[in-house]
């Protein structure tokens, strides 16, 4: 019984030391594992950090790099080399490998780039700089994508000139002609290169022999112009950009012609007293008679007529200027054209009469053929105006005025006056030009009935009366810079908007029509008191088109007038004053 307890004690003995050895081999197991895992990242870690370095090295200058050259870097300017110094005898691929390990370029040099560096030390230059020294003469360099490329000349000149690179593109033109573009790009085309074109039409826009017709371009089956150009792709690009800035819409500008015929009489044998006129723009220069374009004064002066050309700015109200012309003599309005020009192109406006005769008679054995010319008479006015960039105009204006006569024998005479002149004038602002004189000669027959149409004796009772009579021609031109076709009706929808707005002052009843003019005259009041009489004269003009009877806002609206023109004003600046506040009320109360 004893000794079946000691057996028992020593199996569960034994199994306990089985049971601890199992566990110290597990934990034994598991250490080693632990010690191995770290060793394995550290040997990781050291490769990574092996690469680290080896991508670091290699990026940055090696030390023959370094024995290569120095350099100097100013961190003050960007992209500025303040200086480098190369060694002596240092080769140019050594050099250029030094440079893009320095400034992170990708620098790809030929085989055939070979040689010496023939400088030592560059200051202040940048990249670029540097590159094009280094490289010397010699040898060239491209720019594709992220990589610089080196060549020398020959290879240089060998890829540029292989026609295996040549496109072609197509240009379609809108504004100018292919014949403009084709010299503008010639410049540019290289030896292998060409261009092609549609064909210009032979004859413009038909007109009257009186007007000169300038040569149209296109082809009468295409719409727009178009050039193809066939050469290598860096040329295509420069000529692409050469006709996106210059094949842009062209300024345009209308041109207000009216041209105006006045009888002289005794006293204005030298033509009009212009100093007269010249006295009322200069004082109604500053008035403003509403807050609208249509009556703003913007005078210089006119020049005195001393009995030739007579060259003037008046003022934008044309219209005002004719009716005072009219009170001093009579005049007539021959034309008034309105011309919309495109910057720097001809227009031309003819109106007269022409004459035929026959110029050559050539008679054979069976016929006579006679050739019939004409020549032109009456006004003829043409122009070229020249947009600047200061909302200024510079004009070629060409006014003639003639008159013609034929002899007995077919043989025609001519009396002309004309002129030509260069002016510049400002967006707007209207010039008068003068001093064209044509003399008009009229015959009356009188007799006494009866006894005048008796054969023999009859002549003692006709006559016959020749009376002259010497005129005046006056072209006045106002010029408008038209940016946008909009702008065309701009001042056709200002009218129309006033109209409305006095349409809706009349539909109201009488206590509003009353409420609106005082508050419009209530508001012009403080414009006045603020010394702001251009403001006031608006709201006053407002008022009275509501309300014609105010008693308040006349009074008003006479101070300011009074005190706006003196009372040196003359005869004529009173003339002038009525004619626009007569018309300025009709104008804006027109439904």
């Amino acid at each position: 019984m004893y000794h079946n307890k000691n057996l028992s004690d020593i199996i569960r003995m034994k199994k306990g030391l089985f049971v601890l050895g199992f566990l110290l081999a597990l934990m034994a197991v598991i250490v080693v594992g632990d010690v191995e895992q770290g060793q394995m990242m550290a040997r990781a870690d050291e490769s990574i950090e092996a690469v680290d370095s080896k991508v670091s090295r290699s990026d940055a200058p090696t030390d023959r790099d370094e024995g290569i050259a120095q350099v100097a870097e100013n961190a003050s300017k960007d992209n500025v080399i303040q200086s480098i110094t190369f060694k002596k005898d240092v080769e140019i691929k050594d050099a250029l490998r030094f440079l893009a390990a320095k400034y992170h370029k990708n620098i790809v040099p030929s085989p055939k780039v070979s040689g010496l560096l023939t400088i030592s030390s560059l200051y202040d230059v940048t990249f670029e700089e540097a590159l094009e020294a280094i490289l010397g003469y010699g040898f060239e360099y491209e720019q594709q994508g992220n990589f610089i490329k080196i060549y020398t000349a020959e290879e240089y000149k060998e890829i540029k000139e292989d026609t295996g690179r040549m496109v072609h593109k197509v240009f379609t033109l809108y504004y100018i002609t292919a014949a403009e573009a084709k010299k503008l790009i010639a410049p540019i085309l290289s030896d292998n290169g060409e261009v092609e074109s549609t064909s210009a039409a032979e004859t413009g826009v038909p007109t009257g022999e009186s007007i000169t017709a300038d040569t149209g371009a296109g082809d009468s089956t295409a719409t727009n112009d178009t050039i193809v150009v066939y050469d290598y792709p860096e040329n295509i690009a420069k000529i692409e950009e050469i006709i996106t800035s210059v094949d842009v819409r062209p300024k345009q500008v209308l041109i207000e012609a009216t041209i105006l015929s006045a009888t002289l009489t005794e006293d204005m044998q030298f033509g009009i007293d212009w100093q007269t006129l010249n006295e009322t723009f200069t004082q109604l220069s500053d008035i403003q008679r509403r807050s609208s374009d249509y009556y703003k004064f913007n005078a210089t002066s006119v020049v005195t007529n001393t009995g030739g050309l007579t060259i003037g700015f008046p003022y934008d109200n044309v219209a005002a200027f004719i009716k005072a012309v009219e009170t001093v003599t009579d005049v007539t309005v021959l034309a008034n054209p309105k011309i919309l020009a495109i910057n720097k192109q001809l227009g031309q406006v003819y109106i007269g009469k022409k004459l035929g005769y026959k110029s050559q008679i050539t008679q054979t054995d069976t016929s006579t053929t006679s050739e019939v010319q004409f020549l032109d008479t009456g006004t003829k006015l043409s122009f070229r105006p020249y947009i600047g960039n200061d909302g200024y105009i510079r004009m070629d204006i060409h006014p003639k005025d003639s008159s013609g006569t034929l002899k007995a024998n077919d043989i025609p005479d001519e009396e002309s006056a004309e002129l030509v002149t260069n002016i510049i004038v400002k967006d707007g602002q209207t010039i008068v030009i003068g001093g064209l004189f044509r003399d008009k000669i009229t015959t009356t027959k009188t007799q006494i009935p009866v006894l005048g149409d008796l054969p023999i004796v009859g002549a003692a009772f006709r006559g016959t009366t020749d009376k002259s009579e010497r005129q005046e021609v006056m072209v006045l031109l106002t010029p408008h810079i038209i940016k946008e076709p909009g702008q065309l009706n701009g001042q056709a929808r200002a009218a129309d908007v006033s109209r409305k707005r006095y349409g809706a002052h009349k539909s109201l009843q009488w206590t509003n029509r009353t409420r609106l003019a005082e508050d419009n005259y209530a508001r012009a009041v403080k414009y006045y008191n603020e010394g702001n009489k251009k403001a006031a004269l608006d709201k006053l003009n407002w008022a009275l088109g509501t309300r014609p009877t105010y008693l308040e806002a006349l009074r008003l609206k006479e101070r300011i007038i009074r005190e706006t023109n003196p009372d040196t004003t003359g005869t004529m600046e009173r003339i002038m004053l009525g004619i626009i506040e007569q018309e300025e009320s009709s104008n804006w109360q027109r439904r």
